[in-house]
C-alpha cells in the first residue's frame, strides 16, 4: 500500500513524481526543496536541504526529498522490552 500524502504536500508531491524523469537525469541522489511547485535547491544532504528550509520559509511545510528511480518505503519497528 503506498504512503499517504499529508494534504498540505499534495502540490509538492505532484511537482516531485511529475518532473521525477528529468530530476533523475541533472541530480540523481540529491535531496530536493520544494514550496508549492517551485524547486528551491538540490542538497547533498537531508539535513541541508531541511536546515535551507527553515531559513527561507520559516515553520511552514515544505518537502524535502531524495531523488531516487522509486519511493523507497520507510518501516520502522517500536520495542517495549516486554
Amino acid at each position: 500500500m503506498p504512503p499517504t500524502i499529508p494534504a498540505e504536500l499534495e502540490t509538492e508531491m505532484k511537482y516531485f513524481n511529475d518532473h521525477r524523469a528529468e530530476l533523475l537525469d541533472k541530480a540523481p541522489g540529491k535531496f530536493l526543496l520544494v514550496k508549492g511547485d517551485t524547486l528551491l535547491g538540490t542538497f547533498d544532504s537531508e539535513t541541508a536541504a531541511i536546515r535551507q528550509g527553515y531559513e527561507m520559509l520559516g515553520n511552514v511545510p515544505f518537502l524535502v526529498k531524495q531523488v531516487t528511480e522509486a519511493d523507497i518505503p520507510l518501516n520502522f519497528a517500536l520495542h517495549l522490552g516486554v
